[in-house]
């Protein structure tokens, strides 16, 4: 003869589903903290590092931007970092033809993210090359200059956290 558990009495078997997924989740969860106590973040171990302004260039030829910079003061787990290289040009340019005068204005912004090895003193030097074009700037039968040319390079590091904004 089978009989049947009264309901709201437990089962001798053990947790429910519901009961097991939620230890599961508390598990995982204490896993994770245990991880992160031990291993600490990778922005706890490079609270100090940071770009180095004085040796940030960026330049934009009309196809590519080139950004150089060092970063200093790098103390991660590994013997890479992950470096974000984030580029925007903003262009205004006034355009002639007799009494007609047009004034456009165009931006575009181009991302990289990149692994760059760490030196044996903890310093990153790299070099980002990124596509960058930007169209629209010369209008047929008028006659173009270039009023206003600024270029915004925004460096990240992902493990250490480090930022700068360079500015031209």
């Amino acid at each position: 003869m089978i009989t049947r558990r009264p309901p709201g009495v437990p089962s001798d078997r053990g947790p429910s589903g519901a009961a097991r997924r939620g230890l599961a989740r508390l598990a995982a969860a204490a896993a994770t903290t245990v991880a992160l106590l031990l291993g600490g973040s990778g922005t706890a171990l490079a609270a100090t590092a940071h770009f180095v302004p004085e040796a940030t260039e960026v330049s934009w030829d009309g196809a590519v931007a080139t950004v150089s910079f060092q970063e200093v003061d790098v103390a991660v787990g590994g013997d890479a970092t992950t470096i974000s290289v984030k580029v925007t040009v903003d262009v205004r340019v006034v355009c002639t033809r007799d009494q007609s005068t047009l004034n456009i204005r165009k931006s575009t912004t181009a991302l990289e993210v990149t692994e760059y090895p760490i030196g044996d003193v903890g310093t990153v030097t790299g070099t980002a090359k990124l596509p960058l074009e930007l169209t629209g700037l010369q209008v047929p039968g008028y006659t173009c200059a270039t009023k206003h040319l600024s270029i915004t390079a925004v460096l990240e590091d992902f493990w250490t956290g480090a930022i700068l904004v360079h500015k031209t």
